[in-house]
């Protein structure tokens, strides 16, 4: 039996497939790609000759689109929106986990407050409280309208 996948050590931002064999792999028309392309959903790289080369990150960025798309229903300025959150939340949530690891851990000593640590600097933080709402007629003041009907 032959194997047409052999798993590479490539990165996933390795542009490795053409326009329709990632077509094939998201289960959608080449000519569907090029739309998302034109609309900046998604940018292949482009060989020599210029022919669209589509890397493994590219083919689930194409898998997030369709699930927004078909399962979501989502329109296609929404889904850039989502898309580019998403990738800022992850791209955030990698610094945080980055912070995280670098920071030194003491396993001897209870964890300390915000304000023990020697560099700490208070932070004032100012609350509004949200206005009282006055009324703008009182009865005692004022006529009651008189309404317009007869009767």
């Amino acid at each position: 039996m032959p194997v047409y996948f052999v798993e590479s050590t490539a990165s996933a931002d390795e542009p490795m497939f053409v326009i329709s064999v990632a077509a094939r792999l998201v289960e959608m028309h080449p000519q569907t790609l090029r739309y998302y392309e034109r609309a900046g959903l998604v940018k292949p790289k482009r060989s020599r000759g210029s022919i669209r080369l589509y890397s493994q990150h590219d083919i689930e960025r194409l898998r997030k689109i369709a699930r927004l798309v078909d399962d979501l229903g989502v329109n296609l300025a929404g889904v850039e929106v989502i898309l580019n959150l998403t990738e800022k939340v992850e791209s955030l949530q990698n610094i945080l986990h980055a912070h995280q690891i670098a920071m030194p851990q003491n396993d001897d000593a209870d964890l300390e407050s915000e304000t023990d640590a020697p560099d700490a600097t208070p932070v004032k933080i100012q609350v509004r409280r949200p206005r009282a709402k006055t009324q703008t007629r009182t009865t005692e003041t004022q006529k009651p309208k008189r309404s317009n009907r007869n009767g």
